[in-house]
């Protein structure tokens, strides 16, 4: 290659130096540049897609603690009877069709019986009275329905420590 390369003429030689060098500059660009660029984007945008995702996270963090300290003021202000909770929050979730029996046991606890009540709206109920009211669940029973997502259930409920 070097007799070959030698016994080119001066300017041909220089042509063939200067195409050699784009070669190695375009193979250094394609093979080098272009996927190290592409990385930095493509980490530069993760990043920045992890960063919002930060701020939601904080903002979401703040919002729910606002909620759980509007929630706690409000479960601890809740001087209502258990029974009355229970019935007004049972009429307000829509289960109140599916109730057949509503009865107090003691000062702090009443069981219910519900009859082809939907599941996900009594868990709905359940999952709002343990949150806004402190009301827990002591026992439960739940037998499917005929029909799906339909249910029997019997629960009985608590204020407080049980």
């Amino acid at each position: 290659m070097k007799a070959w390369f030698y016994s080119k003429e001066p300017l041909e030689r220089r042509i063939v130096i200067a195409v050699g060098a784009m070669i190695i500059l375009s193979l250094l660009y394609l093979l080098v540049w272009v996927p190290v660029s592409e990385s930095y984007d493509l980490k530069s945008k993760q990043l920045n897609s992890k960063r919002e995702l930060v701020q939601w996270m904080q903002k979401t963090a703040a919002r729910i603690t606002r909620l759980q300290g509007g929630r706690t003021a409000k479960g601890a202000s809740s001087n209502h009877p258990l029974l009355s909770t229970v019935d007004q929050t049972i009429k307000r979730s829509g289960l109140g069709s599916s109730m057949k029996r509503l009865e107090p046991q003691g000062n702090n606890k009443v069981q219910i019986w519900f009859e082809n009540a939907g599941f996900d709206p009594l868990v709905s109920w359940l999952g709002n009275l343990s949150g806004q009211y402190q009301i827990s669940i002591v026992t439960i029973s739940i037998e499917p329905q005929g029909q799906p997502g339909r249910v029997n259930a019997r629960l009985v409920l608590s204020r407080g420590a049980s």
